[in-house]
């Protein structure tokens, strides 16, 4: 459809309304209006419906207020304003203290229209009872967003001449290129190819023991490289997207608020560590600011075109917050492809289960990080008994509890379990010291209620913060110091009472983890509790393994020769992964059923007996490629 006929569409539909303007702007459809109190809303919602494109409505420059009397009617229409900042495009940002819900925010924000002229972008607050989680990364987020307005206009605009043209090549072939996390577990990156477009899903690194594996990104044309689709913010699926932008890369990354926020926590924080002890980051802070001003947030199923010839839709993937699963559109109505990241087909105390009823799919894009014929996970009752049980028997002997948990999802998860478990008695009330990432991350689950399970969701529209109730979390400052942080560190693994102390990384592979694990792992009253993966050649696994002995770098006791004393357990029921039973759930509850299904991120031995016994019981093709392999789709 034409310009001409997009903006007679429009005008048709929305008669009666005075239109000044329609245009195009990255992958929205804007259309700018002169009495923003003659819209009827339900209108709009049948543009989009009728032209499907996402649609933004504005009011025209004249007929919006001044901002200092926008300002008020702001704060008259809205309780809790922290911020508010205007944009020369016709948005303001609000920014709330606490939470809200969304049909309030939505009520809200069409209110400051219609009384305003000004489109309003709505962000909830955090809620500050209990312990007080400081927020400098999501600050941080919004100045780098905000300051890089005019990179974000140049973007929108090279973006809507792209996307919004009528493709070239309408029946070339479509190939599927697995750049990393094929026949492996971590640097997760695959490349979607037509004959138009090209859709880099994910761009993460692989943790071994001292080091990092990259994708092979020497096989990405970057000038050709169209979009970025993000389905998560674990390093294995991050990691490497600075480098992206480090290389010349300058079109965008799609991915959901929350995720935006935990990727600029988590790749801040890598650079800052690497520096700390005394390496070269492969990325610097800069590369980092550009992925957040490039990245376009979208929520779960809300449809978007990216290229001229392919739609995305964002489904629920149960992993951690705003964690998705990619679904591809490709051509009208040609292929689908679904790419689910990382996956988790059960319901778990924070979040929700992954979706399984989709439109079309044509070819599923599987983790299979537990396809492994015994990878079967115990209930999670069975894991959380077993977690008290630990924790019980270390306080009565005067020992700490160390959990290593990744920054996003399972800190969040077991501190959540802990919290509530000390709040009704389950497990003495000791203190719970909760360290890096896993600080800063809390706060987006408190800012985006919306995307947990509605449980918890309803405690924090409550102005409750669930995770910390019980009075015995107590939030580790992050010591800028060396010196400060060496005191601090010692000071709680040295102090003679029993405690529970969580911290990153999750794989004993860096990060605060280790400054605690070189103090407390000579002393037999301690204990050390896996509630993730370990990765082959990381910490944990050798760990897992039998190892005892071992040369570690914590910043806080530089090098030094660790004898492990303390006992290590494993509780495998917390995982954010699908176990192998509900890995064949999935492909036995998917609707449609896929054509084909493509395994990847897994053990080779796990994905090829999860492969084996896919096509025995439900007779679909399973694929299994390699790193470097390109499969045609199409």
């Amino acid at each position: 459809m034409s310009y001409l006929e997009v903006e007679s569409k429009v005008k048709s539909i929305l008669s009666g309304v005075e239109v000044a303007k329609v245009s195009f702007e990255g992958p929205n459809l804007c259309i700018y209006v002169r009495r923003p109190l003659d819209v009827a809303f339900d209108l709009v919602g049948e543009v989009a419906k009728a032209l499907k494109k996402r649609v933004v409505l504005r009011a025209d420059e004249s007929s919006r207020l001044p901002e200092k009397r926008a300002r008020q009617v702001i704060s008259e229409v809205l309780d809790g304003v922290e911020e508010v900042v205007f944009e020369k495009s016709g948005d303001v940002y609000v920014y709330l203290s606490k939470p809200a819900r969304g049909a309030e925010l939505r009520e809200a924000a069409r209110e400051i229209f219609v009384k305003t002229g000004w489109r309003a972008v709505i962000e909830s607050g955090v809620p500050r009872g209990g312990e007080k989680i400081p927020a400098h990364e999501v600050l941080a987020v919004r100045q780098i967003f905000h300051g890089a307005y005019e990179q974000r206009r140049e973007l929108m605009e090279r973006l809507a001449r792209f996307i919004h043209q009528e493709p070239v090549v309408k029946e070339g072939p479509i190939t599927v290129t697995f750049l990393g996390g094929a026949m492996e577990v971590g640097r997760s990156a695959v490349l979607v190819s037509t004959g138009e477009s090209n859709v880099l899903l994910d761009c993460g690194l692989k943790p071994v023991q001292d080091d990092e594996d990259f994708p092979l990104l020497d096989m990405l044309d970057l000038d050709r490289l169209d979009a970025v689709v993000l389905t998560h913010a674990h390093m294995d699926h991050v990691g490497c997207l600075p480098l992206l932008y480090k290389y010349g890369y300058r079109g965008p990354v799609y991915a959901t608020d929350p995720t935006k926020y935990q990727a600029y926590i988590l790749l801040m924080d890598y650079v800052e560590l690497k520096e700390r002890e005394g390496g070269l980051p492969s990325f610097s802070r800069a590369d980092v600011e550009a992925v957040i001003y490039h990245t376009i947030t979208l929520d779960y199923e809300e449809v978007t075109d990216i290229t001229p010839d392919i739609k995305l839709t964002f489904y629920d993937a149960g992993h951690e917050i705003g964690s998705a699963m990619a679904h591809l559109h490709i051509g009208n109505g040609r292929y689908n492809i679904l790419y689910t990241g990382d996956f988790k087909y059960g319901k778990t105390r924070l979040l929700n289960r992954a979706v399984n009823k989709f439109k079309r799919v044509e070819m599923l894009i599987m983790e299979s990080t537990y396809g492994g014929r015994d990878d079967v996970q115990p209930p999670r009752v069975e894991a959380e008994n077993a977690l008290a049980k630990h924790v019980a028997e270390t306080v009565a002997k005067g020992g700490k509890v160390l959990i290593p948990a990744f920054s996003t999802g399972r800190g969040q998860e077991i501190l959540y379990i802990l919290n509530k478990m000390m709040e009704g008695g389950l497990i003495p009330r000791v203190p719970i010291y909760v360290d890096g990432m896993i600080v800063e991350t809390l706060n987006v689950y408190l800012m985006y209620p919306h995307y947990l399970n509605p449980e918890v969701a309803e405690e924090i529209y409550s102005g409750v913060n669930p995770f910390t109730t019980s009075g015995a979390v107590v939030i580790v400052d992050r010591a800028k110091r060396v010196e400060d942080r060496i005191n601090q560190v010692a000071k709680i693994a040295q102090s003679e009472e029993p405690a529970v102390i969580i911290a990153p990384h999750g794989m004993l592979n860096g990060g605060p983890i280790l400054d605690y694990f070189a103090q407390l792992a000579p002393d037999e009253r301690n204990k050390l509790i896996f509630v993730s993966y370990q990765a082959e050649g990381t910490l944990g696994r050798r760990i897992l393994n039998g190892e005892r002995e071992f040369t570690v770098r914590s910043l806080t006791a530089g090098e030094i020769k660790v004898q492990m004393r303390m006992e290590a357990a494993s509780i495998p029921g917390f995982s954010g992964h699908s176990d192998r039973r509900e890995l064949m759930k999935y492909v036995e509850h998917i609707e449609p059923k896929p054509k084909k299904i493509v395994l990847i991120h897994g053990e080779p031995s796990k994905i090829i007996s999860l492969a084996t016994s896919i096509e025995l019981k439900y007779k679909i093709t399973t694929v299994v490629p390699k790193v470097g392999e390109r499969i045609r789709a199409l």
